[in-house]
Formats: C-alpha cells, structure tokens, sequence
C-alpha cells in the first residue's frame, strides 16, 4: 500500500482546531476514538491517557469556553489505507490568555467511514541551553 500526502487529514485537523475554539466539548471529543486501543500524551509528565474517556473528562475543562484558537503551523499529512497520521507545530491560545507554541503527532484509524484520533502526543518546545 501507498504512503501519499492527505488532505482529508489535513482538513480533519483544522476541523479539530476550529472546535477547540468553538466552546462545545462535544465536538472536540468527537475527534478521539473511544477504542481501547486509544492512547494520548500531554504536555505534562502526568498526562499519559490508556483510556479515551478519561482523557476527554481531564481535558474537557480546556474546550467549554469559546474564544481559544488554535492557528496550524507546519502541519502535514499522510495516509496509508485506514491509518493515517499528521504532525504540526500549531500555537494554542486558550481564552483565559494562555499562549503555547507546541509540537503535535496525531495518528488516525478510519472507523466506520469517519478518521478517529487513536494517538496524541503533545509537547512544548523547550530553548536549548547555553
């Protein structure tokens, strides 16, 4: 099978960036698949999700208020049949002022017609030192 550049992965991201900012949580949770299978890290050491559903009870605090916006960076694409996966270095501005500059791979599984997030890892970029 194939390897190629995604559009539709790509579209399926700024979708996910547009309902972080729109204050429904349903939304942004409907992204993630519910399998268990599903696995997410955070920026935070404590932040390591084996199950869905907790990870969208932990973060859903971060996407019940409009006015975050999540502006895409380098992002790129690909799939490979029903697995695809995309890295960005998108900027997060949450509505209480927060500004993040982070890095995001996403790894997605067609289920049932629909591009599921069935991985996340997050991080910030860290200045080296010196």
């Amino acid at each position: 099978m194939e390897i190629r550049p995604s559009q539709e992965l790509a579209g399926v991201v700024r979708g996910l960036y547009a309902a972080m900012g729109s204050g429904e949580p349903d939304a942004v949770e409907g992204f993630y698949s519910l399998r268990s299978h599903a696995v997410f890290l955070g920026t935070d050491w404590s932040e390591f999700w084996t199950d869905s559903a907790e990870h969208n009870r932990d973060v859903r605090t971060l996407w019940e208020r409009a006015g975050n916006t999540v502006l895409p960076g380098e992002l790129l694409a690909f799939e490979c049949g029903d697995v695809g996966w995309t890295v960005d270095r998108p900027t997060i501005e949450l509505a209480s002022g927060e500004r993040f500059e982070t890095r995001l791979t996403l790894v997605l599984h067609r289920e049932d017609g629909a591009w599921k997030i069935v991985h996340a890892h997050t991080s910030v970029g860290q200045e080296p030192a010196g």
